[in-house]
């Protein structure tokens, strides 16, 4: 599971619980703390409650005793009350205005993600008088269904919503949730279609009406493994013959979104503190898509083929003609 992905299961869960949840709580119920050892699952969730205080979201530890002398652990929550902001009432164009600018500002993404984040979360869908903001591929925050999404997965409890597939049918499924993964900007649910009795991949903007939560409960395969039914990213899919290895160098600014988001990469440290990646690719066209978007934070180095594929994208823009 991506860091990612395990924080936001972490903050969804302390904002919806009832009551402090101590740490035995969070490793048994939360995606993504299943650490070999009670160190390893120490060491993720010290670092995780270090991240999300650096958010400035507000991580409170709470008694979970009777009495100031009790011996019981303590509990983590988020309270609604000091995380929500109260309404500011920002136009369409004003939050695109401010994204532009955040866009604008070196050295300001995460912080200013954040805040735009905290913004615009709660603006509804449908037509807007001027320029949307649209979330892209760190957090894609607008998806309305995945609060309750991850609610019921953290629960084991079956949900039923409409969903319309790819071919264009509309028909409602009851999924049993076993994970919900994060790829190329977009939420996917991970699960056993009840009525198919399989393990499919349901894509969340294909969701097309509210999420019923229903009665009972389920347990999730022990052998199961949900990066097996949805790969990492776009440029991983495709035929398996005429799948490659390509190699791509990654500045060091950059380097915390690798161990972030490609530990499971074959990677190799440079001398000037970039990092070079071994991918599997099966798409070379979505591979020089992804580094594109990178800016010159990325650079394709192999194969031949690929990185001249970039330079070709690039040159309008080296070049000025663009």
């Amino acid at each position: 599971m991506r860091r990612i992905e395990r924080l936001i299961n972490l903050i969804a869960a302390l904002l919806d619980a009832e009551y402090p949840l101590t740490a035995e709580d969070i490793r048994e119920r939360i995606a993504g703390y299943e650490q070999g050892s009670q160190e390893a699952f120490r060491r993720a969730f010290e670092r995780d409650k270090e991240h999300i205080r650096a958010m400035g979201i507000p991580l409170e530890t709470r008694s979970t005793g009777t009495d100031s002398l009790s011996e019981q652990p303590d509990g983590y929550i988020i309270s609604k009350d000091r995380y929500y902001l109260p309404e500011l009432d920002l136009e369409a164009d004003e939050l695109a205005a401010l994204r532009l600018a955040a866009d604008s500002i070196l050295g300001a993404g995460e912080q200013a993600e954040s805040g735009l984040l905290k913004l615009s979360v709660d603006i509804p869908d449908g037509p807007a008088p001027g320029p949307r903001v649209r979330w892209g591929a760190d957090i894609a925050a607008e998806q309305p269904h995945l609060g309750p999404l991850y609610g019921a997965v953290i629960d084991r409890r079956a949900v039923r919503f409409g969903y319309r597939a790819s071919s264009g049918e509309e028909r409602e499924r009851t999924i049993e949730g076993y994970a919900l993964l994060h790829r190329r900007g977009n939420w996917y649910l991970v699960g056993r279609d009840v009525d198919g009795d399989s393990i499919r991949t349901f894509k969340l903007s294909r969701v097309t009406s509210s999420v019923e939560v229903t009665d009972g409960s389920y347990q999730i395969p022990h052998e199961f493994e949900a990066s097996e039914y949805l790969a990492g990213e776009a440029f991983e899919i495709g035929a398996d013959q005429d799948r490659s290895t390509a190699r791509v160098s990654v500045d060091p600014r950059l380097r915390w979104w690798v161990e972030q988001n490609m530990s499971a990469a074959a990677s190799r440290a440079t001398e000037d503190g970039s990092v070079e990646l071994d991918l599997p690719v099966g798409n070379l066209e979505a591979l020089v898509s992804w580094a594109v978007g990178f800016g010159d934070g990325v650079e394709i180095l192999d194969p031949p083929e690929a990185r001249e594929a970039m330079m070709e994208r690039l040159a309008p823009y080296l070049n000025g003609t663009a």
